[in-house]
């Protein structure tokens, strides 16, 4: 095997909204940065996302993931003015608020446990009688009538993001800091020699000072000699995009694991499943018809609605359900940022903010203790 001998300070290998953000920061801070991608930078997972931000409070979390969702909470309101003044670009972060909703008993006792949880972490959230709800939002005015219509909640401080603005966005601000950027280039093996990070492509190692590996759920596919191969779980989600001139909904309509985004210009998103499927990207007409018939039950003028686009994504799933942040067990340079699941744009900023902390030679603002890597590997 060749070994490529001129090193680089720091190699990126995945090229999603995390390893982007991690590339911008840690450039930011004058390092070296090399950010690697199987495809196009931020077209994987990350260009499927739906862009909601639900609410977080940092200054009251307890739980560890709560915790860094209010960092990352905090963090895009203040990242996104950072990159629209580098690049000149609208990031698309706009604060909507959210709806939520409950279909059933079950659903509403769960509501209620939840605005009880987010109440104790001072986060707003004010629940909405159903003979005022039509007066609030007209776009659920049927919806309030139903009978499966058991209960609806106002949160104000839930983000809506367009994800590929956003994306464009920091994908220029990784270029303007000097981050080198390369698509479409496989890394098939990943290794530590004394102390040197060392990834293959097209048979040569590349060595590095630091690395960081975030390639979603394909991370298990090059990582057997950290026994990382069977760590993440690839679950696939559905989007549908409609468009329709007769809503004028501006709001995020949440009811359970599933919501519509409303975008505001006659754009709406509606998703999504859990499905594992292994890594088999693709849409099927069932689900398809399965989001038509819940838009339609929330807000029947979507029946007339024009499909725009429909597509997928595989999310990163760990065992427990945490994300794994931090350094590689019995490695000295080597680190993971990934298993974000579906929240991966939504921690990108937290993430980022922690990692290049404990790259730099900082202690990160969170205990990443719960974010071990080594408590995932079985």
């Amino acid at each position: 095997m060749k070994l490529h001998t001129n090193t680089n300070d720091v190699h990126i290998v995945g090229g999603g909204i995390i390893g982007l953000t991690l590339a911008w920061r840690l450039a930011s801070e004058g390092r070296n940065v090399t950010i690697i991608d199987r495809g196009l930078m931020g077209r994987g997972t990350s260009w499927a996302g739906a862009g909601i931000l639900p609410p977080a409070n940092f200054d009251k979390a307890s739980d560890p993931i709560d915790s860094l969702r209010g960092l990352s909470h905090q963090l895009f309101s203040e990242w996104t003015v950072e990159l629209e003044s580098q690049t000149r670009l609208d990031p698309g972060l706009r604060k909507c608020g959210g709806w939520y909703l409950a279909d059933s008993p079950g659903e509403k006792a769960s509501m209620i446990g939840l605005s009880d949880y987010w109440t104790e972490l001072q986060i707003e959230i004010n629940e909405v009688a159903l003979g005022e709800l039509a007066g609030r939002e007209p776009a659920l005015a049927s919806w309030s009538k139903g009978e499966n219509s058991h209960g609806a909640w106002w949160v104000p401080d839930e983000f809506q993001l367009k994800t590929r603005n956003y994306i464009h966005c920091i994908k220029e601000a990784c270029m303007h800091q000097g981050v080198r950027l390369r698509e479409n280039c496989q890394v098939t093996r990943v290794r530590e020699s004394q102390s040197k990070p060392q990834i293959m492509i097209d048979n040569q190692w590349h060595t590095s000072e630091q690395l960081i590996l975030s390639g979603g759920a394909w991370l298990g596919q090059f990582t057997e000699n950290f026994g990382l191969e069977k760590s993440l779980i690839p679950v696939r989600g559905q989007i549908l995009l409609l468009e329709s001139k007769e809503i004028h909904c501006r709001r995020i309509i949440n009811v359970g694991h599933r919501y519509l985004a409303c975008r505001g210009d006659g754009t709406i998103l509606v998703g999504s499943c859990e499905e594992e499927v292994g890594f088999q990207l693709g849409t099927t007409e069932h689900v398809r018809q399965d989001l038509l018939a819940f838009a339609h039950n929330l807000i029947p003028e979507l029946q007339n609605a024009r499909t725009l686009d429909f597509w997928s994504g595989l999310r990163p799933m760990t065992f427990d359900g945490f994300p794994m942040i931090g350094r590689i067990p019995h490695t000295v340079n080597t680190y993971i940022a990934c298993g974000h699941f579906r929240s991966g744009l939504h921690l990108s900023t937290g993430t980022a903010s922690v990692l290049t902390d404990l790259l730099q030679g900082r202690v990160p603002i969170i205990d990443l203790e719960p974010f071990r890597v080594g408590k995932q590997i079985t």
